[in-house]
């Protein structure tokens, strides 16, 4: 595809909306690993480089989207 994209599909995790306790580690561990500069390791493991067992790659480097929302810390949709 090429031009402006038509829309924005974010990553995201679910889980229950009842379970704050959870839904606190859960942002707890995201907010240490992208502070850490481990969820970026990751992201480019499983989205830029090639993934065994054929080494295919995906190309696909993190939309500024993601990037603002990896900076804002936040927990809302990309819009």
């Amino acid at each position: 595809m090429v031009g402006d994209a038509l829309q924005v599909e974010p990553y995201s995790i679910m889980f229950r909306k009842d379970d704050p306790a959870f839904k606190k580690l859960v942002d707890g561990v995201l907010t240490s690993m992208i502070a850490s500069g481990e969820f970026e390791k990751h992201y480019a493991k499983w989205f830029q480089s090639p993934i065994p067992p054929k080494g295919i790659n995906l190309n696909a480097p993190m939309s500024a989207e993601l990037l603002a929302n990896l900076q804002a810390l936040s927990d809302q949709p990309a819009e």
